[in-house]
């Protein structure tokens, strides 16, 4: 099958393309995008090329921009599927494969190890405008170079551990969650989807992504200059907790007392301290109450 239209996208690197290598993959004539995420905040090695998707985003959100890198032509299979032996094609069936660097899971939604959503990296079930038409644009460029359609599955599962049930597999991880398509469904599939919908796969990004906005965009029914997406209060409280026990970490670690039981030291040696660590605990416990004001003015605001 020959390759058609334009088969680089502008503006995209091309540092970490792996199509002349010894991963380059098959002619295809693409006409489905399946979309990841990297579960991780950098741009991944890949295996050199091995497990690669088609694009890569990264995103640079001082600039509030979305880096790509292409590792493959648009129709040219990509690796970031698995295909087992019989059942149907996955990366060969014509598909065009992102991969979005950040994370679906929805105990990364506010922090990751002292990391703080929508500032150090992106949470993309809830990720700011911004992003979206950033990802739209391509979806676009796809449509209008491809014709990859502006359409997309209905369902999109949140994917994430339920914190009242340790252990408990996310909703959309597994080779059989209720999204999974069929093989019959596709070999027949056009438009968008997310790598769990796709069949021999057990994987569960990128979460209930909110592709149909995404679509909006691209077709130019919304309007991006509105970034900030409205908080429910059940969201409201979580950043809230999220922000006291940063702050209570930050703040309050565990005193250092003096050590030892030295006779040579005197009483008047611990009085000086536990003043000093009495003085510290009020300084401390002022700042807190000063964020938590900005916090609760923050929250409130109209």
């Amino acid at each position: 099958m020959a390759r058609t239209g334009p088969q680089r996208i502008p503006g995209a690197s091309l540092a970490h393309f792996y199509g002349t290598g010894q991963y380059s993959g098959s002619d295809m004539d693409v006409n489905c995008g399946v979309v990841h995420t990297t579960e991780g905040r950098t741009l991944p090695s890949y295996n050199g090329g091995a497990i690669a998707p088609t694009v890569t985003g990264v995103p640079d959100i001082k600039a509030r921009k979305i880096r790509w890198f292409q590792h493959y032509d648009v129709d040219e299979s990509a690796r970031a599927l698995a295909n087992k032996l019989g059942g149907v094609q996955t990366n060969t069936a014509n598909v065009f494969q992102i991969e979005l660097v950040g994370t679906c899971d929805d105990s990364k939604k506010f922090s990751w190890a002292g990391a703080r959503a929508g500032v150090d990296y992106l949470h993309w079930p809830s990720a700011p405008g911004w992003a979206l038409a950033e990802v739209a644009w391509l979806v676009r460029w796809l449509h209008d170079n491809h014709g990859v359609p502006l359409t997309c599955v209905r369902d999109w599962l949140a994917y994430g551990l339920d914190a009242r049930r340790p252990g408990v597999t996310p909703a959309s991880y597994g080779s059989a969650n209720p999204a999974r398509m069929t093989f019959t469904e596709w070999r027949s599939f056009t438009g968008w989807c997310g790598h769990q919908h796709v069949p021999e796969n057990d994987h569960g990004d990128p979460g209930n992504l909110n592709f149909a906005q995404v679509l909006a965009i691209a077709k130019g029914q919304t309007n991006t200059e509105e970034d900030d997406v409205a908080l429910s209060d059940a969201d409201r409280k979580a950043v809230a907790a999220e922000t006291v026990k940063q702050l209570l970490a930050a703040e309050l670690p565990s005193p250092t007392a003096p050590q030892g039981t030295d006779p040579n030291r005197s009483v008047g040696t611990y009085l000086r301290w536990q003043d000093k660590h009495h003085a510290d605990v009020i300084g401390r416990l002022d700042r807190i109450a000063t964020a938590l004001e900005r916090l609760l003015a923050a929250s409130t605001k109209e």
